[in-house]
């Protein structure tokens, strides 16, 4: 088995299926490939929805179910998968980690591969991402350092782009559509990862529970001697509303996760007083941006709200589980 692709489903049962439907259609003519589906402990149904899919649609012989009694995470998830394949007396030469509401477009992963086998320094790869109405989606960002964190939360690349654009997490000064080409770390949505890189750097850290685990893997690899890459040459959908829409995570609980997994970054990646250093710096941003807000009179909109979430979540320091 040249590529094992694995899928982590947590109660978004019919974007699996959709998702597994797009890959099918990859088995003619691409890599020689199967796929590893985790059932990641969903409350719902989607054990039994999954089951029916892979009977009545004759995938049994390229799809393998594992079930999780609870949900482990994306990084849990995923890993539970990828230890299974590595314990593999043949293992393959890659993994794929394909988030579950995603549609695989014609000659992605053989497009992706084919970069893999001509660059054998690249330890993982991206192809192009795209919204559902088409649109480009960044998945490719500047890491999270300590002096880039400081710079974004008072908001100079905003109102200084020529002196402070290198602070820009998003990193947008080239062209995604036409341009492959190394970049600092690449998101989770479709992450092409190379086995014997694998074995180096090791798996997903599980104490990021949702997001960051990309960000993390990607600077192991880099500091591992490995090219984290982006080629737009393949294409895939990533139709979002998954495991993280608004009827499955409180946008608090959502909000919780995400300054966590900064957080949990630089302190794992730069040490704790990095982390205490960015989280005080964007407490005191945060406030200052309400206190302008509510001074103004803007008092009590959506983004007044949202700011004081975030202020509420900054001091609250609270993490949580989906």
């Amino acid at each position: 088995m040249e590529l094992v692709v694995v899928v982590v489903n947590f109660e978004t049962p019919q974007l699996t299926r959709d998702c597994l439907e797009s890959l099918e259609k990859e088995r003619e003519g691409g890599p020689h490939f199967s796929v590893m589906l985790v059932e990641n402990g969903s409350r719902d149904d989607s054990k039994e929805f999954l089951e029916q899919a892979i009977a009545e649609r004759h995938w049994g012989s390229w799809v393998t179910l594992i079930c999780e009694s609870t949900n482990l995470g994306f990084a849990g998830g995923n890993n539970a998968a990828i230890r299974r394949v590595l314990g593999w007396q043949d293992p393959p030469t890659w993994v794929l980690l394909l988030n579950s509401d995603t549609i695989v477009h014609s000659g992605a992963l053989e497009k992706a591969v084919s970069r893999m086998r001509r660059d054998s320094e690249i330890g993982v790869l991206s192809c192009m991402v795209r919204n559902r109405d088409g649109s480009v989606q960044n998945v490719c960002r500047r890491f999270w350092r300590p002096d880039r964190e400081t710079v974004k939360a008072l908001g100079l690349p905003y109102r200084f782009p020529r002196l402070f654009g290198w602070a820009d997490p998003e990193d947008q000064e080239w062209n995604r559509e036409t341009t492959a080409r190394e970049v600092e770390w690449i998101g989770g949505a479709f992450m092409l990862l190379r086995v014997e890189a694998l074995r180096v750097v090791g798996l997903l850290d599980e104490t990021f529970f949702f997001y960051g685990e990309d960000v993390e893997l990607c600077l192991r690899m880099r500091r591992a001697g490995w090219r984290v890459f982006f080629d737009p040459a393949g294409t895939v959908t990533h139709l979002g509303g998954g495991s993280s829409d608004e009827a499955k995570m409180a946008q608090r609980h959502r909000l919780e996760l995400r300054w966590e997994a900064r957080f949990s970054f630089l302190r794992r990646c730069y040490g704790p007083v990095s982390a205490a250093w960015v989280r005080g710096v964007y407490t005191v941003a945060v406030f200052l941006n309400l206190l302008s807000l509510s001074v103004s009179g803007r008092r009590g909109g959506p983004g007044w709200r949202r700011i004081l979430l975030d202020l509420q979540v900054l001091l609250g320091g609270g993490r949580g589980r989906a």
